[in-house]
């Protein structure tokens, strides 16, 4: 049975602290997402949510508030009290909020909009893919049969029941204002082209090389890995045709660690020849560890190259230390393939400290300060999703939290940011989905893409070019039609590394200071200007105003003398 809610906000002056009062109880998880909502707004509509503190009440007629489908209505309501926005009271919205401004499936729909029509709401937003509605019988046993709500609102409930996308979708229709639509294009970066590109080519190359290798040696894989190898170099050339090189490069690693660890297999290495082999692997990864160390971070695109760097780099050593866990050199072989390849990755990659880009101040402070953000936003959401899942299915995010902390207290604050980033937006994927029928599931990642798209192309608006972001973009534009859900995740990566410099200022030459210094002040002094000569003009008119009335007051009228 549905029940309705109503929610208030309240603001006041405060540093972007949230609270949240309820009758009757709530559960954990909707004071978290209600926490979500309002973070989730301000990224998306760029709020200055940093001077108040955000005062949430539910005042609901079930016995117990639960779950996260008020996360689209507070982030609506998260929009409106900031911009001081007018919307109309007769629009219920019920659907969660995810990375992006995505709104999210809920359960229950039709029940909410029966609760709905009942305190005559006129029109209920629901999450885009939800008007088919299960039939279930009264014990709950599906019937094979579906329920258009849509058309249910309309015909049973007198109401207007409308699918929504995202936040700017449930604005609109609270508001009547389009406050973020706007027709976005993602043009690639010549510089970025260009350097992925080569890239590309030198990870490619190196899949004909092993080829030839294996031929050579007289190697010949088997069915199953000749198979592989032929789909990803396939894919691998039509990613490059359509200029996604990043794509490209991918594959070509994967079949690179494939065609490594066939070779090693063919040649039967011994012991001391695999020994040989790990220690090599393990002084050029220390060197380069050393090496990137030292080297200087001044643009965004700096930063990102050598996040990318660190975590491949922590890769191989990960890589390293399962290998001597592996008594048999079958077990070793992939492995070590693996740790060759990644690291030859990593080197390819350093090309991107050549990309020219504006300079930022990254210093270790903020980057310290941006570790423990992530870190903290990675736990929240990862606490958040174990509500759904339990904490054992999220062993892996929590793997890679444990790294970020790691990483910080050794001070390695590239990696934590990097790898503290990748857990948030795993658990983002999983949220996300929750939910989403598997017949909308395109549509739902669309949507995902567009909002990466809406962020990229701001940040090259700036120019700033998210190397990162735009290369986990493609990768997942490549996946979307076979594993829509692998897309998912690289796209909500695209999301966490597109907005980087959000935490970072821009460093000024003293060039650009003394501009800004002489235009504030030519502005300064077109405004005292402009003041000056409003009262100028008043005192001389009030000064005429005086002479006129003065010269009134003594006008001598002459004298008629009688004659």
């Amino acid at each position: 049975i549905g029940s309705n809610a109503d929610l208030y906000l309240e603001l006041k002056e405060g540093t972007g602290r949230v609270f949240l009062d309820t009758f009757p109880l709530t559960k954990a998880d909707t004071q978290i997402s209600t926490r979500f909502a309002k973070d989730i707004a301000c990224t998306h509509f760029k709020l200055d949510c940093d001077y108040y503190d955000f005062i949430f009440t539910i005042r609901a007629t079930s016995n117990i508030v639960g779950g996260p489908s008020a996360g689209a209505a507070a982030a609506a309501l998260t929009t409106i009290a900031v911009l001081d926005l007018p919307y109309t009271q007769d629009v219920a919205v019920t659907g969660t909020i995810n990375s992006g401004g995505i709104i999210g499936p809920v359960g229950g729909v039709k029940e909410k909009l029966e609760a709905a029509s009942k305190i005559k709401i006129k029109k209920v937003l629901i999450a885009q893919g939800s008007r088919t509605y299960p039939v279930l019988l009264p014990n709950g046993a599906d019937t094979n049969r579906t329920l258009d709500l849509i058309e249910y609102g309309t015909t049973n409930l007198s109401m207007e029941v409308q699918e929504v996308v995202d936040l700017d979708d449930v604005l609109y229709h609270l508001t009547g204002r389009q406050l973020n639509h706007k027709n976005v294009s993602i043009t690639q970066n010549e510089e970025y082209a260009r350097i992925m590109n080569g890239l590309n080519r030198v990870i490619c190359q190196r899949t004909e090389q092993l080829q030839q290798l294996l031929s050579q040696e007289k190697i010949i894989p088997s069915a199953e890995a000749e198979q592989n190898l032929q789909q990803r170099t396939e894919s691998a050339l039509n990613a490059s045709t359509m200029g996604d090189f990043y794509s490209a490069a991918s594959y070509c690693f994967s079949a690179n660690i494939q065609l490594r660890t066939e070779y090693y297999k063919g040649k039967n290495l011994t012991e001391q020849e695999l020994q040989s082999l790990f220690s090599t692997i393990e002084q050029k990864a220390t060197a380069l560890s050393f090496k990137i160390n030292k080297q200087q971070i001044q643009t965004i695109t700096d930063l990102q190259a050598i996040m990318i760097v660190k975590e491949r780099l922590n890769d191989v050593h990960d890589q390293l230390q399962e290998y001597r866990s592996k008594n048999s050199s079958e077990d070793r072989y992939p492995i070590l393939a693996y740790a060759e390849e990644r690291f030859f990755t990593t080197l390819s990659w350093m090309q991107f400290f050549d990309m020219e880009g504006k300079h930022f101040i990254v210093d270790a402070e903020r980057l310290q300060n941006m570790c423990v953000q992530k870190i903290s936003e990675a736990e929240e959401r990862s606490q958040y999703t174990s509500l759904f899942l339990g904490p054992l299915r999220l062993e892996g995010i929590q793997e890679k939290i444990d790294t970020a902390h790691r990483s910080r207290n050794q001070q390695e604050y590239f990696l934590c940011i990097i790898t503290a980033s990748q857990a948030k937006a795993d658990a983002n994927a999983i949220l996300s989905s929750l939910g989403v029928p598997e017949e909308s599931i395109q549509d739902f990642v669309n949507s995902k893409r567009k909002a990466v798209e809406r962020v990229i192309a701001e940040n090259s608006e700036e120019g700033i070019f998210p190397i990162l972001g735009y290369s986990y973009y493609q990768y997942a534009h490549s996946l979307q039609e076979k594993e829509p859900y692998t897309a998912l995740v690289y796209l909500e990566y695209a999301l966490e590394m597109s907005d980087i410099a959000l935490y970072f200022p821009e460093e000024r030459s003293f060039f650009q200071e003394m501009t800004r210094f002489i235009q504030k002040s030519n502005l300064l002094m077109l405004g005292e200007g402009i003041l000056i000569g409003i009262l100028t003009t008043l005192l001389v008119m009030r000064v005429k105003r005086d002479l006129m009335r003065n010269k009134k007051k003594t006008k001598i009228t002459p004298k008629i003398s009688k004659q």
